[in-house]
């Protein structure tokens, strides 16, 4: 595969752009070595600290990950929504954005969700999430797998939608939710009520969107009510700024 040498200036970005364009048009696949760093500087003629600085910010960036050792190298990854769920964390951890705000978009989010959850909502849908319903019930879990039940019927709902942008969003935002409840909710208080997820779930089944929408937006301003609470404790227990 040759790539085209390149002029002094923005030389790291030139390489960075052509080298994430053979990844995103498929050229190079996920798990696959990238050629080496002795191959890539005769292919662009640059020096080897360029290409070893293209490399990193491909990292950074999510296009490859380094690995050490005999078959070391950069290896191209399978790209993921993974750095949304981490931007909206930094985001939370450095005082850029609130719970009350996360609640706020839940609700914008997780309200249309359900509306196209109802419309995709098909016989087969029933079993799995009667199922997360079941074990919303379920005792003797630690915490984080309390936590983790409370929110599968969420997730089930995103993936129903078949919107995978609303999806992502979503899952950001349950692992930041998750983050909160598991640090400072105590094990034997209750966030919310099962009915209230199986309020949502009879009307997704049902295939009524509005009443969908509606019960979504009912449960997430209660249970928002009793989060909103929650972020100053998470906050000085982390130490972060309040």
């Amino acid at each position: 595969m040759a790539f085209k040498p390149v002029k002094q200036n923005r030389i790291a970005v030139a390489i960075v752009d052509q080298l994430k364009a053979a990844i995103l048009s498929g050229r190079f696949k996920p798990g696959e070595r990238m050629p080496t760093e002795r191959e890539l500087t005769e292919q662009f003629q640059v020096s080897r600290v360029v290409v070893r600085e293209a490399i990193r910010e491909l990292e950074i960036k999510g296009f490859v990950k380094i690995l050490q050792g005999s078959s070391g190298g950069a290896y191209v990854t399978d790209l993921s929504f993974d750095q949304l769920n981490n931007a909206f964390l930094d985001l939370f951890h450095s005082n850029k954005l609130s719970v009350a705000e996360l609640i706020q978009t839940r609700i914008l989010v997780e309200c249309e969700i359900a509306r196209l959850a109802s419309a995709q909502a098909q016989p087969e849908s029933a079993p799995p999430l009667q199922e997360a319903l079941n074990a919303e019930g379920s005792g003797g879990l630690p915490h984080s797998g309390l936590i983790a039940t409370r929110l599968m019927v969420h997730h089930l709902l995103a993936e129903m939608s078949g919107n995978r942008v609303l999806q992502a969003i979503a899952t950001s935002l349950f692992r930041l939710t998750g983050e909160v409840i598991l640090e400072v909710k105590p094990v034997q208080e209750v966030i919310h009520r099962q009915e209230e997820h199986a309020e949502i779930v009879r009307a997704v089944l049902g295939r009524d969107p509005k009443a969908a929408a509606a019960a979504m937006k009912r449960h997430l301003e209660r249970m928002g009510q009793k989060l909103v609470k929650l972020e100053g404790v998470y906050r000085k227990r982390k130490g972060l700024a309040l």
